[in-house]
């Protein structure tokens, strides 16, 4: 969700005040000419820019200046979240560079954007069974993750199944594993899981995989691990944006729909009919957020919704990144949630897993709350269906650590982080814990507008759904 681009690597060190300043040299320059189109092509020789402002004031200086010039917002929006920082990436050219740089909350962080990232993070390279390094040491392209989920589940003995349940907009699969246990019956706990909704998010979709590859291996150990449950998973939730991204456009979040002369995409994360395009969303169609022309208007939307609405779920979560977060309904509004009791147990529950891996502990609370109001998305779907709604927002962490396009070091930690917060959410869906005493939720930060300035400013994203702006 949140986009911050600093990472260590061969041509940029990163130090305790932070990375430091990259500028280009020649001999970048010849690299960059000299190879061949990849999804870093289109920002060679573009400046990669870091906004982090902590006031308003400051947001708003920068979301001005950035109307005006031509620069590419690598995020969903600029915006405070309820905790922090604002967290962004902007490429600009050379000229409006220099001139953005001036304001407070913002640096350069390199000369040449595209080969800045192609150097610390890669592209996506094929595999096939029987190579030498493992599968998880690089980013892998559409054919080798559904070739690798496909040798999974023949290898599995009878423990996963894999199934076609629906297409994407260009037609191509879209599938799920799923683990049925031992008596199992439509109504019994269940847990659904989608990967890698937003293209660019390269390490959910390589975490859903490690997942699948990892619940076939402890059922083979526990044989009776998922007795009287089932665990639904899709390990590729927006295949045609994926190939859009690994292929053409790195930092490309939507599906492929033609929705202007000048851009692709709707943004199925916002599609969805729930509160639809009540805040936190863009009738822009060019916008990273653009939630579509209506509500459940996407092929994967609907795809994604008929597996919801199979059976009964007790627990629906979404794996995004960057962040390191545990988000939980609601997201169209900061009002309390009235089973906030089962989604702090939840959360906390998951917070402890994730932590035990590597240490480092994931920031919990509801969506809306915790970053910013975020209408018709799949987490308020599913909770309106009747399910917990969670979305992991996965490593790197919100400063710092590589944002979208972070080093290919980060997949087996970050899929090990997001397969313990997944064991934790199967445990907590087969024995669900008594209902806690009544207790007071923390204070609601609902508010008519979050800013006294909203009125005058309307298409600030915390402004947009509040009632001077109506």
């Amino acid at each position: 969700m949140i986009s911050r681009l600093l990472v260590s690597c061969a041509v940029c060190t990163a130090g305790a005040g932070g990375a430091r300043i990259v500028r280009k040299t020649a001999a970048l320059d010849v690299v960059a000419s000299d190879q061949a189109k990849d999804c870093y092509s289109k920002y060679d020789g573009k400046v990669l820019m870091d906004l982090t402002p902590c006031t308003s004031a400051d947001v708003v200086a920068i979301s001005l200046q950035l109307e005006q010039v031509a620069c590419q917002l690598v995020d969903e929006k600029l915006e405070l979240p309820a905790q922090g920082c604002a967290s962004a990436e902007a490429v600009c050219s050379e000229a409006v560079a220099e001139t953005l740089e001036k304001l407070s909350g913002v640096r350069m962080v390199s000369t040449d954007a595209g080969g800045y990232w192609r150097n610390s993070s890669g592209v996506v390279q094929p595999y096939w069974e029987g190579q030498r390094s493992s599968f998880y040491t690089a980013w892998r392209d559409l054919d080798a993750r559904m070739a690798k989920v496909e040798s999974l589940v023949r290898a599995s003995d009878g423990i996963a199944t894999i199934e076609t349940v629906g297409q994407t907009l260009q037609g191509r699969d879209m599938t799920i594993v799923r683990f049925t246990g031992a008596r199992y019956r439509s109504g019994d706990p269940k847990v659904f899981l989608t990967f890698n909704l937003h293209a660019r998010e390269w390490i959910g979709g390589m975490s859903g995989i490690y997942a699948v590859e990892k619940l076939i291996a402890r059922v083979k150990q526990e044989p009776t691990y998922l007795a009287g449950m089932e665990v639904v998973m899709m390990p590729m939730a927006n295949p045609d944006g994926f190939v859009q991204s690994s292929t053409t456009d790195r930092m490309h979040r939507k599906n492929m729909r033609e929705v202007s002369s000048r851009c692709f995409g709707v943004d199925v994360n916002r599609n969805y009919d729930a509160h639809w395009a009540s805040g936190g969303s863009s009738n822009d169609p060019c916008s990273d957020t653009y939630h579509g022309p209506a509500p459940m208007s996407e092929p994967e939307t609907n795809v994604i919704a008929g597996v919801m609405k199979e059976s009964s779920m007790t627990v629906y979560v979404d794996v995004h990144a960057y962040s390191q977060l545990i988000l939980e309904a609601y997201g169209w509004t900061t009002q309390n949630h009235p089973r906030w009791g089962e989604y702090s147990t939840l959360g906390t529950a998951i917070q402890t897993a994730m932590r035990s891996t590597h240490g480092v502990t994931f920031t919990e609370g509801p969506i809306a709350q915790t970053l910013y109001v975020a209408s018709g998305s799949t987490v308020d779907y599913a909770d309106d269906l009747g399910a917990l709604g969670l979305c992991f927002e996965l490593r790197p962490g919100r400063y710092g650590g590589g944002g979208f396009a972070p080093p290919t070091s980060d997949i087996i930690p970050g899929a090990e982080e997001c397969f313990a917060g997944i064991l934790a959410t199967i445990d907590y869906a087969a024995n669900p814990p008594a209902p806690p005493a009544p207790t007071p939720a923390p204070p609601s930060t609902e508010a008519p507008c979050p800013y006294s300035w909203c009125g005058s400013y309307c298409w600030y994203g915390s402004c947009s759904s509040c009632a001077e702006c109506q």
